[in-house]
């Protein structure tokens, strides 16, 4: 008999823009930065932890946080509020 090993690659495709504009950001010094927290219990630990990273090490003016649905999208109103207030997201998908 002979023993097999598959070895799955958790690496995404290649990134693809969906259009040719998309804004990038130089400096986070004065950003606001949203955090859309999925409630996986190490997303909930860890989410805290960030927004002192960024406030402290890089200059960040504020962080809020938005819980989002476990296994569905987050509502309109959200990425509204998100869209309208932040300069950057960081959407949680921790386990």
């Amino acid at each position: 008999m002979v023993n097999k090993m598959s070895i799955l690659s958790p690496a995404a495709e290649a990134w693809r823009p969906m259009d040719g504009h998309i804004p990038h950001i130089n400096d986070l010094q004065g950003a606001t930065v949203a955090i859309l927290n999925n409630r996986w219990t190490s997303m909930n630990i860890i989410s805290e932890q960030i927004g002192i990273i960024l406030k402290e090490q890089y200059g960040v003016t504020e962080v809020f946080e938005r819980l989002i649905p476990l296994a569905s999208a987050a509502p309109q109103a959200t990425f509204d509020e998100v869209e309208a207030r932040a300069q950057l997201a960081i959407v949680g998908l921790a386990n």
